[in-house]
């Protein structure tokens, strides 16, 4: 991508992105003078809770880490025309997957190939749940929107069976706390995992270079623009739709190992935290561009650290319900599908005309020529 080019790209996506965050700043403050509250003194709150001290920060960043991994995923398969809507089924596997190691070490190991293993494990998890999705669509002609959605479920129930019944530890439906070496390495005092960043930002890169400097993005890019067109010029579509599959479905499973070895440090019932319907309304709000997924995701991870701090206010006048925090993530995705809409609607209307033909010049009649001489009996003369 050239200079001008990405300047055009970043030029459009903020001509649509802060119109339509003013929009929704704008219903939010509604909402809240309706309920008697006071909007300026809760951004304070919001912005000062998420970006005011090292550990709203630090909370922030980890919190876009697993969205940031199902993200880049997601720009794979949408790229290919793929709705991978099994994504948050994929990140719940991944976390199975990984405790599956996790359980069992002790605070006594000191083995360096722990977490390596449990995060691999991870990544298989979610490669084989989103492989399964991709192999109902091969050979059983299964829309992978309707096997991902099944796929969620059962993916919410094999971890249901688990934490109610084989690893279940005291009176929840949980796992013990994992011992200490079992978790990611972190600063002191805060919830920063340099180690997390440095495997979610390499990830992305391996996905962008894909997509912009590989053979395969090119054919998966044409797949998107017709599937059918692109196996009619040689392209293995059946192979590309499993690799694109299972590599999204890899980085949601280390997007759950990230959920289970950062966060919640046990496997629990709702793990996944909607992270991977997150990644969607990412590639979604960024018009899957790629070099937009990261800022956006960093967006978005603001709003629920930002909206818990509000929810935990003391002050009754700037006191918000959690919910509001939803609300915001959801009207914004909406605002900028719809500007997104109305503006490729234009432009379209806009290529149209200036690719129309012009009318062409009317043709001058053919010369006439010369009348043949004929003799007084009507008879024509040959010279």
């Amino acid at each position: 991508m050239n200079a001008r080019r990405l300047g055009n790209t970043l030029l459009s996506s903020f001509a649509t992105l802060l119109p339509s965050l003013a929009i929704v700043l704008a219903l939010i403050t509604l909402i809240m003078l309706s309920l008697g509250k006071d909007p300026a003194a809760a951004l304070a709150r919001f912005m000062s809770g998420a970006l005011g001290s090292p550990s709203g920060l630090a909370d922030v960043i980890m919190t876009a880490l697993p969205m940031l991994l199902c993200a880049s995923g997601l720009l794979l398969t949408y790229t290919a025309g793929l709705w991978n809507i099994g994504v948050e089924g994929q990140v719940t596997m991944g976390a199975i997957f990984t405790t599956i190691i996790a359980r069992q070490i002790l605070p006594t190991d000191t083995s360096p190939f722990i977490i390596p293993a449990e995060l691999a494990l991870g990544m298989l998890g979610g490669a084989l749940w989103a492989g399964l999705a991709a192999l109902l669509k091969i050979f059983g002609n299964v829309n992978e929107i309707f096997g991902g959605v099944a796929l969620n479920f059962i993916a919410v129930n094999v971890l249901l069976s688990l934490v109610n019944g084989p690893w279940k530890a005291g009176s929840y439906p949980q796992t013990a706390p994992f011992a200490s070496p079992a978790l990611l390495p972190r600063l002191e005092n805060l919830r920063l995992s340099p180690a997390a960043i440095g495997i979610a930002a390499v990830a992305f890169l391996v996905v962008f270079f894909i997509l912009r400097g590989t053979r395969w993005g090119l054919q998966l890019r044409a797949m998107g623009k017709s599937e059918r067109s692109a196996f009619l010029l040689g392209v293995r579509t059946r192979r590309s739709i499993l690799l694109s599959m299972m590599l999204c479905g890899a980085l949601a499973g280390l997007a759950g190992g990230f959920r289970a070895l950062l966060w919640r440090e046990r496997l629990m019932p709702g793990i996944s935290g909607g992270i991977g319907f997150m990644g969607v309304l990412i590639v979604l709000l960024v018009n899957v561009r790629a070099i937009w997924v990261p800022p956006v995701a960093l967006l978005l991870a603001i709003v629920p650290v930002g909206t818990l701090q509000v929810a935990s206010a003391m002050e009754e006048k700037i006191k918000i319900d959690v919910a509001l925090g939803n609300v915001f993530q959801s009207a914004l995705v909406l605002i900028v599908l719809l500007a997104n809409g109305v503006r490729d609607r234009i432009l379209g209307r806009r290529y149209a005309a200036s690719d129309a033909p012009e009318p062409a010049a009317t043709a001058a009649p053919p010369p006439i020529p010369p009348a043949t001489p004929a003799t007084p009996h009507g008879e024509v003369t040959h010279g």
